[in-house]
């Protein structure tokens, strides 16, 4: 009787879990970059981990090692990943001109003066170090960067790494005139 109770407990969880699962959509969610940051900060956060991994003279010091190595090859194995999927030019992407270019206005114009106010708040709260203005300029800057590459890996896990392609191409391309609008911009406020 006992026995039983307890494996129909375990069947509601089993069926609650399920539910949550595909309510969620946690599969898409649960993509490897989001479960490798994950994992990151539970081994950073957990002394034990901490000491037991990443210091210097820890006995899985080599793991963390293996991965550094790893990590300085990951950006140009994405770059040549993106330039595969632009081998019919960005232009072959299905999304249309109007949702490309409202891509690059929203991501190249309109977020920067977001982090800009973003910026100043956390100013005026007093949570920025006080009088590091190069520290302010690098918040400010990274509001104005054109969108990762690491996005376009993530679109092509997706089935999306075309389209992805495309838009990366040209927010490249135009964030080579709208940051230097932009940093002119930080410098004269900061400055």
């Amino acid at each position: 009787m006992h026995f039983d109770l307890k494996f129909s407990y375990i069947l509601q969880i089993k069926g609650l879990l399920a539910f949550v699962y595909e309510k969620l959509k946690l599969k898409q969610v649960l993509q490897p970059p989001i479960i490798a940051s994950i994992l990151a900060m539970t081994l950073g956060a957990v002394p034990f981990f901490k000491q037991l991994i990443f210091t210097p003279d820890a006995p899985l010091f080599f793991f963390t090692d293996s991965c550094m190595i790893l990590g300085e090859a990951m950006i140009p194995c994405i770059l040549l990943a993106l330039g595969g999927n632009l081998i019919d030019g960005p232009g072959s992407s299905k999304l249309g001109f109007r949702t490309t270019a409202a891509i690059i206005f929203a991501r190249l114009v309109l977020v920067p003066p977001v982090g800009l106010g973003i910026v100043m708040l956390a100013d005026k709260f007093g949570f920025l170090p006080p009088d590091d203005k190069m520290f302010r300029f690098v918040l400010l800057l990274q509001h104005s960067m054109p969108t990762s590459v690491l996005a376009g890996a993530v679109a092509s896990l997706r089935g999306c790494g075309r389209d992805a392609a495309a838009v990366l191409f040209w927010v490249h391309i135009f964030a080579i005139f709208s940051m230097a609008v932009w940093i002119i911009l930080f410098l004269y406020i900061l400055f």
